[in-house]
């Protein structure tokens, strides 16, 4: 009995032995620094019945900020918001951005692709922010729905971090202007009061109120307007348009289900859904007409040196029933080009296909143009990556 008992156990200690040799020769040792050992990709999960397939490694693509291209890609992580900045009349603008999930602040040096942390302070869960055209200013979201705090950064001249400061009440949406201020609604009672504040001052003044709370607001560039002002879109609901302008609320012609809008003192170009199919119209000065493509709103951005031109990320595909639910839910990914669009000439011109320049397909989101025009910037919907496309009104 005491033989049978020393072979097995003799046999359960090979066995042991050739574990732990198995181990090393296939993860290698542990970290002596960190004590950390392999991972074994087996998941957030204790069900057994869960098979985690191994993935391959990411290949992320080659940032070359000083690339000759007029189309670059900037950042290779999530970005919640940027903004080209110029800290002095007489300094070369930079691009900045703001690191989702951190908070933290970036600058890039678009002459020689140099990129410098300016802030270290942490907002945890930061999805959203924008940053005034000085380069002094931040307002970033943290956390979404009714747990979210929106905080205003004032950023350090002489150190990375950053004195903040968070707005009371509930904030449903916010921009920068070319004032260096902020503008934000926050609910009161059933409306949406629409606000700004002058971080340089510390100075707030009520700008309009909008008579319903569940709004989408496209924001004009200053505080004046005009801002237009539309129900959330759905292919399910019927939506409407009011502009303001310097606090005056003006009920515009355009309606229908599945509706968006973009605009600016011009003009502006409005998508809805009439039966089943997804429409792009144009209006200039009160005349609206069909555009000759197919638009979603939020992926265009009015030039501020021409007020009727726009320049949008334009698919030219067919698009689905239920737009532009099934894009906002991600259910969609587009495939974008860069267009000019003139409302007052009613007319496109292509800028570039990003799939033909760098062999990617794109979903712009959030174009936003830069000092003078001159850089336009956006984001792939797809990964959150920040791009620049060097558009230079003056010389086209």
């Amino acid at each position: 009995m005491k033989r049978t008992l020393f072979i097995i156990g003799g046999v359960s200690i090979i066995c042991i032995l050739v574990g732990v040799w198995a181990y090393f020769l296939f993860f290698g040792t542990p970290n002596p620094d960190g004590g950390v050992f392999a991972n074994f990709n087996l998941g957030n999960t204790d069900d057994p019945s869960v098979v985690i397939p191994v993935e391959p490694e990411p290949t992320e693509p080659l940032v070359d900020v000083t690339s000759p291209e007029r189309l670059r890609q900037l950042t290779t992580q999530p970005v919640a918001g940027f903004a080209e900045v110029q800290l002095t009349p007489s300094s070369t603008p930079q691009a900045r951005y703001i690191e989702a999930g951190t908070g933290h602040i970036y600058s890039i040096d678009l002459e020689t692709g140099v990129e410098t942390r300016i802030s270290a302070t942490s907002i945890p869960l930061t999805n959203a922010g924008v940053m005034t055209p000085n380069g002094r200013y931040a307002l970033m979201q943290s956390g979404s729905g009714l747990g979210s705090e929106h905080v205003i950064g004032i950023i350090s001249t002489t150190s990375d971090e950053l004195r903040n400061f968070a707005i009371p009440g509930t904030v449903t949406s916010f921009a920068a202007t070319t004032e260096n201020t902020f503008v934000y609604t926050i609910p009161v009672g059933n409306e949406l009061v629409a606000q700004s504040y002058d971080p340089s001052t510390n100075a707030t003044t009520e700008l309009f109120r909008i008579p319903f709370r569940d709004a989408t607001i496209a924001w004009g560039n200053t505080e004046s307007g005009p801002h237009y002002v539309y129900p959330h879109t759905t292919s399910r609901l019927e939506g409407y348009v009011y502009s303001y302008t310097d606090g005056v609320a003006t009920r515009e012609p355009a309606s229908g289900y599945g509706l968006s809008v973009v605009g600016s003192s011009a003009g502006y170009i409005y998508s809805e859904v009439q039966d089943g199919e997804y429409n792009t119209y144009a209006t200039n000065r009160g005349a609206s007409n069909p555009a000759p493509l197919t638009i979603i709103p939020e992926k265009c951005v009015f030039a501020q040196s021409d007020a009727s031109m726009a320049i949008c990320g334009i698919a030219l595909t067919e698009f689905p029933y239920l737009m532009p639910d099934l894009w906002y839910k991600g259910e969609v990914q587009m495939n974008d080009s860069l267009w000019e669009y003139s409302v007052e000439n009613e007319s496109t011109s292509l800028l570039v296909s990003p799939e033909n320049a760098t062999g990617r397909q794109l979903d712009i989101v959030q174009p936003q143009f830069g000092i003078n025009d001159a850089n336009l910037y956006f984001q792939n919907k797809v990964d959150q990556t920040l791009w620049i496309y060097e558009y230079s009104p003056i010389n086209n």
